[in-house]
């Protein structure tokens, strides 16, 4: 079996049955089809390749080599084991984690910072050799750590994984807890009644363009940063409400605080659909945003005290 998240059940094949030659191979074909089209993509452009360009390049090809080498040391050296399967595997499997975890939200924070800066030029940058060398250092770090887990048989049992998938099943309990599209369409919407509220606003002030260039911005930045929080905190938003979901706490089903709210809508408004991204792999289907503010989205019909 060829695993895409469940880290768990993979470190636990590996540390007691292995994986076969064709199960490693498809792994190594996976990550190098990945790293091929990202290749191609970021440099498909026609743009010139400067000094940072050829640095980062470098910096790639030494964590690599660095990088195995560490994870060969940490699957026990010379003494260890069925290291190529063990690492091209769990690499494959943490890599698709950290890329929709930890980079993706972490670029888009990073670089929306420098734009605020002075914008994003168009070639390389020292910080961009930076910011990708501290992402591959931590990833190989932590992918260590999970081969050296295997190696030293320190992974759940038989039963606690069992309990893990009980428990996993729970939480994505398509009854109780919306897909990713039933949330897309209730941020769609709002989005729509957003737009509509300010252009509301703008036809009012028509034919007053000294308050409607003040008054704009304003109206805008007051109905894009409140609809959401007020709506939330009191009841639910429009979008909301036609596609039949509620944002509560996650134990006590109660509604969230007007401060948790505004935590929840900014974090949304600045990561942007990637953080949605992580809806269908975390529990309770539970988006960045939604554990920025410590909230859960749940059907209206949901008895969250029946957990």
């Amino acid at each position: 079996m060829i695993y895409l998240w469940n880290i768990n059940r993979l470190k636990f094949d590996l540390a007691n049955r292995g994986i076969s030659k064709k199960q490693t191979l498809i792994y190594l074909i996976c990550i190098l089809s990945v790293q091929t089209a990202s290749w191609v993509l970021s440099y498909s452009e026609d743009v010139a390749i400067n000094l940072w360009d050829k640095i980062d390049l470098s910096g790639f090809s030494l964590f690599i080599v660095i990088g195995a080498v560490y994870c060969y040391h940490e699957n026990g050296g010379r003494d260890g084991s069925h290291f190529m399967s063990r690492y091209i595997s769990l690499a494959w499997v943490f890599g698709i984690q950290y890329f929709i975890m930890v980079l993706m939200p972490l670029s888009l924070i990073f670089y929306l910072a420098v734009s605020m800066f002075g914008g994003l030029p168009e070639m390389t940058q020292w910080y961009d050799a930076l910011f990708n060398a501290i992402i591959r250092i931590c990833f190989y770090i932590v992918l260590a750590g999970h081969i050296r887990d295997v190696a030293l048989n320190r992974v759940l049992s038989e039963q606690e994984l069992l309990e893990e998938e009980e428990e996993n099943e729970r939480e994505f309990d398509q009854a109780k807890y919306p897909v990713i599209l039933r949330r897309y369409l209730a941020t769609s919407i709002d989005i729509v009644i957003i737009l509509y509220i300010f252009t509301f606003f703008i036809l009012i002030l028509q034919g007053h363009d000294e308050i409607v260039d003040r008054g704009a911005i304003w109206i805008g930045m007051l109905v894009l940063f409140l609809y959401e929080p007020i709506f939330t905190s009191r009841l639910c938003t429009i979008g909301q409400k036609i596609a039949g979901i509620r944002v509560r706490k996650p134990d006590s089903g109660e509604r969230l605080s007007i401060s948790n709210a505004c935590v929840r809508s900014f974090v949304k408004l600045v990561l942007g659909i990637i953080s949605f991204f992580t809806i269908p792999v975390t529990g309770k289907r539970r988006a960045l945003h939604d554990f920025a503010a410590g909230s859960v989205v749940v059907y209206d019909n949901t008895e969250m005290n029946q957990e």
